[in-house]
């Protein structure tokens, strides 16, 4: 006898934490066009292919901050997304950790199985912080996934008026800081999270 039964499935909510590096390292032009609008195109493609999941979305420099609530309202979150810059930095830097932070607080109960942030950054983490925060989530079961970009090469950083940053430290010489992908300390959080 052939034939079918209706078997009742559930639904998993998946929430997502986009915690996207808006630094001025991500105006680097070592990939195409630069850092940052590479990233929100790679955020884009991820959205389109999302059916049902929230999103949140969280910029971060030397502070982190809440761009978007966890939301099934996608053409939202890519308002905002295109819209994000280094212009919106309170302060300079790269705190991943502050990032990690953040992002958790947008799981406040959550047991971690539905539940995932990615890291979107060239990995500069200036404080040093994102492995400690890295550890929390992996404590609560939230793995955290990264997308390093940039180039181990690297390349300038443009200082938004036609030139390109100098390092304060290095004299008369005046040399340009040079922004490198750094992927040992995103491999570092990815694997103490199982992102």
């Amino acid at each position: 006898v052939k034939g079918f039964s209706l078997v009742p499935v559930q639904s998993q909510q998946v929430d997502i934490v986009v915690a996207l590096d808006t630094s001025r390292s991500m105006l680097v032009e070592d990939v195409s066009p630069n850092r940052i609008d590479r990233a929100k195109a790679e955020i884009g493609a991820l959205l389109d292919v999302m059916k049902g999941e929230r999103l949140a979305l969280v910029g971060f420099a030397g502070s982190a901050r809440d761009v978007t609530p966890l939301t099934r309202d996608l053409d939202t979150v890519r308002y905002f997304l295109q819209r994000m810059s280094p212009d919106d930095n309170r302060k300079g830097g790269t705190d991943i950790g502050a990032a990690l932070r953040l992002a958790l607080e947008r799981f406040e109960n959550a047991s971690g199985a539905n539940e995932a942030i990615i890291l979107v950054t060239d990995g500069e983490d200036l404080t040093g912080e994102g492995l400690s925060a890295a550890e929390r989530a992996a404590g609560r079961g939230i793995a955290v996934h990264v997308l390093g970009m940039g180039t181990e090469t690297g390349g300038k950083i443009p200082n938004g008026e036609g030139g390109f940053i100098v390092d304060p430290d290095s004299g008369a010489d005046r040399s340009e800081v040079i922004s490198k992908l750094a992927p040992d300390s995103l491999k570092a959080i990815a694997d103490v999270s199982r992102g």
